[in-house]
């Protein structure tokens, strides 16, 4: 059996689940997924989100997607994750490995999911967007697809995902200094918020359009 043939498999369990818990699962803004390398930037609210995100993107392979490095070594899990080759990110310090890896998976062609936040964001926690995402866009000339799901999610209440339009990032940030890369990674997540109608969206960033091209 291929790994295409059990990534289905569990596509058909999940979308099940899903119907089950979130009877009103809507995907707006499909028509802005590209058919080449991308990074979905998507905000973090809930363990399942990548789940979800799955159901909607509903491709016919799984995309690559970062995962933290403490679910490499959860029981069952972890092994299926790998056998899905989820790439395991240190968040504790700048996992170079990772990093290119990543890198490598966009060069060859692949999608990759990245969520910005690096941690679960519910109720009022929020926290600062992680550069990664944008140090990866611009080292690999891939673009971002801002990504949404429903925050705060309650069992059988409607859940939606929201695909943004792609944009690119400036090769500039290639070499651009921290302060530069911040502004950029906050900007990526106000696109994000603003997509859902978040009013969180207004609060992030002092700067904001720094060094993006539509």
């Amino acid at each position: 059996m291929t790994r295409r043939f059990w990534y289905r498999v569990c596509f058909v369990i999940a979308r099940v689940c899903l119907f089950v818990s979130h009877p009103v699962f809507r995907v707006r803004g499909k028509e802005n997924i590209p058919a080449g390398r991308c990074i979905y930037c998507a905000n973090h609210s809930a363990a399942l989100d990548a789940i979800w995100f799955l159901v909607a993107l509903n491709a016919k392979d799984l995309i690559r997607i970062i995962a933290k490095q403490e679910l490499r070594h959860a029981p069952v899990i972890g092994w299926i994750m790998e056998k899905f080759r989820i790439i395991f990110i240190n968040r504790g310090g700048h996992d170079v490995g990772a990093y290119d890896e990543c890198v490598q998976v966009l060069e060859n062609g692949e999608q990759l999911l990245v969520f910005p936040e690096g941690t679960r964001c519910n109720g009022e926690k929020h926290v600062r967007a992680k550069t990664g995402a944008i140090r990866m866009a611009a080292a690999s000339g891939s673009p971002i697809v801002p990504v949404f799901i429903t925050r705060n999610k309650k069992l059988f209440h409607p859940l939606e995902v929201i695909f943004g339009k792609p944009y690119s990032i400036s090769q500039e940030l290639r070499s651009a200094d921290k302060a530069q890369l911040q502004h950029a990674a906050d900007e990526t997540l106000r696109i994000i918020y603003q997509l859902g109608g978040d009013s969180y969206a207004d609060h992030i960033g002092e700067n904001r359009g720094v060094l993006l091209r539509g």
